[in-house]
């Protein structure tokens, strides 16, 4: 091979800087509701809005986009998806955990927002603010975190909250399991925000 004029090993730069694990206050941009009855899920759209990572979502969501160049689909990092509980739905192996799991989260909205209650108008939830615990995992052996869950930001101020424990390294061996690390919640931008 002949040598390439300009050639200089170095670090790629498109690659976006990881989101640390942790606590953040985050303002929920908008919320809708995911697939049929009865495998539904409520997917929270948010953005970090206090501290060093104010705007992080956002910012990694337009780098991604411009150095895509359409190879691949690009999602919006800061999507949580909770899953609405249903007894009749197949996909559920747990109706208690999900039920748990979608009070918890809702109650911590409440929480972080005095004067507001859950009134099964999701669309309310936009502008509220929440905390979000950010946890890590690896998948293949390269790291990167998402959301585990919601979080009272009274709470957190508080010192009450404690970062989540990060997950199981996670490793596939198929290139259909290797599109999307275990844990991630992955969400169809089909639905514009």
């Amino acid at each position: 091979m002949k040598p390439i004029e300009g050639f200089k090993s170095e670090a790629p730069t498109t690659a976006y800087p990881m989101l640390p694990k942790g606590l953040y206050k985050a303002g929920i941009k908008a919320v809708k509701i995911d697939g049929a009855e009865p495998d539904q899920r409520l997917i929270i759209r948010l953005e970090i809005i206090e501290g060093e990572y104010a705007g992080y979502y956002t910012k990694r969501y337009q780098n991604d986009s411009a150095n895509s160049s359409g190879r691949y689909d690009v999602r919006y990092k800061g999507d949580f998806s909770l899953r609405i509980p249903n007894q009749a739905n197949p996909k559920s192996q747990h109706f208690d955990w999900d039920l748990r799991s979608f009070n918890g989260n809702i109650w911590a909205i409440e929480d972080s927002n005095p004067g507001y209650h859950w009134d099964w108008n999701e669309q309310g939830l936009v502008g509220k603010t929440v905390g979000i615990n950010v946890r890590q995992g690896s998948f293949n052996g390269i790291p990167y975190t998402t959301i585990g869950r919601l979080e009272s930001t009274q709470f957190m101020d508080a010192g009450k909250c404690k970062v989540m424990a990060d997950m199981k390294p996670r490793v596939s061996g198929t290139a259909a399991e290797a599109t999307v690390p275990a844990g991630m919640m992955v969400v169809d931008e089909e639905v514009p925000f």
